[in-house]
Order: C-alpha cells, then sequence, then structure tokens
C-alpha cells in the first residue's frame, strides 16, 4: 500500500476559499421555473414543425442554442441515443416549432477544458456558469500524491436530479468518447461499457455504471489508464446537497505514475 505523501485540498465558491458549512448559499443554483434551455447535442438538435419528429426542418439549433420552452413534451416516450424524451415546443430566434427535449438542459454547454499546457482546468466552465443570472456553483479541487503516484480531482456540484443532463454535460466537458452512450436502464448491481474506439496501447477504456438494488443510479465512471497515467469522470450523487435541494456531482480525475 502506497504512503500517503502530502495532502492539498481547495474548495472554490465564487472564486474565495470557504467552508463546507457555508453549503446553504449555493442551494438556489437555478430555479426550476426557468424557461430558458441550452442545446447539449454536439450536432445540434433539429427544430421541427410539429411534434412528429419528421415533419418539417425549420432550423437547426446548434451546440450551446438557447431555446426557450412554450410547453413540455405531451409524453416522453421517446429514445434518441438511449436518452429518453419528448417533442418539446420551444421558441428559437423568431421560429417556434419542436423539439427533442433529452438533449435539453437549464445549464449552459460547455466546451473541453484543457488549456496551452495540456493540463485539465474545469474553472472554464465554471466561470461560464457564474456568467448565468442568478447562478451558483461549488467547485472543489483536490491534490494527492500516493509515494509517487499523483492524484488530482476538479469537480462541480450540480442543482440537478437528472442523471442524462449531468452525463452530457459531463461528456462535452471530459472529453468522454463519443462512442459511448448514456447507459440504458439496467437491473444490474455493475455494467461495464467498453470504448468501441479503444487504442491498441489503452489498457483501459470504458464506462462503468453502478446501480442499486432496485435499478437506481449509483454512479456513471468512465475511466482511460495507458501506461504512464490516465484520467477519468465520474458522476454520483453528491454529500453537499439539501433535504430540499439533491446535488449531482461530476468529478475529474487524473493520474500521472
Amino acid at each position: 500500500m502506497h504512503q500517503m505523501i502530502r495532502s492539498k485540498h481547495r474548495l472554490f465558491l465564487g472564486g474565495t476559499a470557504v467552508l463546507f458549512v457555508l453549503l446553504g448559499i449555493f442551494c438556489s443554483s437555478f430555479v426550476e421555473d426557468t424557461t430558458t434551455y441550452y442545446v447539449l447535442a454536439p450536432s445540434g438538435l433539429n427544430l421541427r414543425k410539429d411534434a412528429d419528429p419528421n415533419s418539417a426542418k425549420l432550423d437547426l439549433v446548434p451546440l450551446g442554442g438557447k431555446v426557450t420552452l412554450i410547453t413540455a413534451p405531451a409524453a416522453k416516450n421517446m429514445n434518441i441515443d438511449q436518452l429518453s424524451g419528448g417533442m418539446a415546443k420551444v421558441k428559437y430566434g423568431d421560429k417556434t416549432g419542436f423539439v427533442f427535449d433529452g438533449y435539453l438542459s437549464k445549464f449552459p454547454a460547455p466546451k473541453k477544458a484543457i488549456n496551452t499546457e495540456g493540463e485539465y482546468k474545469i474553472e472554464t466552465y465554471v466561470e461560464k456558469l457564474r456568467e448565468v443570472p442568478d447562478a451558483t456553483v461549488l467547485h472543489e479541487e483536490h491534490t494527492m500524491d500516493y509515494g509517487g503516484i499523483y492524484s488530482s480531482e476538479s469537480s462541480i456540484h450540480l442543482s440537478t436530479q437528472n442523471w442524462q443532463e449531468a452525463f452530457l454535460i459531463a461528456k462535452l466537458l471530459m472529453n468522454i468518447p463519443p462512442k459511448l452512450l448514456y447507459p440504458k436502464v439496467n437491473r444490474a448491481v455493475e455494467t461495464i461499457i467498453p470504448n468501441p474506439d479503444k487504442k491498441e496501447q489503452a489498457w483501459s477504456d470504458e464506462l462503468k455504471v453502478e446501480r442499486d438494488k432496485t435499478g437506481q443510479l449509483i454512479s456513471i465512471s468512465y475511466y482511460y489508464r495507458s501506461e504512464g497515467g490516465g484520467w477519468g469522470a465520474v458522476i454520483s450523487k453528491s454529500t453537499e446537497g439539501t433535504e430540499t435541494q439533491k446535488l449531482l456531482k461530476i468529478a475529474y480525475t487524473g493520474i500521472a505514475d
């Protein structure tokens, strides 16, 4: 077992280091009655004339595009890219039509947060979230040295219980391979989904899904490991929420031998 030599733990809220006792500050991150949503589909969403997904195309709402919700889907009986949802009536610019709401989010669409030195930085997205009116976000960073094996974690806690939404954000933000889709409903306690595009040099390149005995999600994790190190992205229930507002945590972890 490796002996931990040193440990650093930083917590950021609004750019200032604080203690977890101030968690109440961010509990009102996003109001539930907002009508503005962002598109998280990498190739954009088609704006359709009618609620029929095969109806005439009016426009293409790009990744990150904003729409105003007019009417929620009458039914969520559609499945696209393993995401469940329905056709929501929205306004995009001066056009009104329907889009698949499985790719809509109350959070802005992130971009890959990689700096010029090739180091992973989640602060880019945190700053983007703070540009949203009345938005607050909890940001954590941890650094560990286990006898020469270095581990760093950067995470955010989001005021959502929508696992699809959190997965799409993590996939965009943390560069999870495109062919690894949101996991299908399953009663298995643990499911391993290999990346179809796994390279020869990769020791592991897979999605791991954990559920409780009732089939409820516990975590969705992506792991990549090769010689010299690796990285991972984990979506799990946050322990920093309250009884009235549950949060999901998205964490990036990098490992260097």
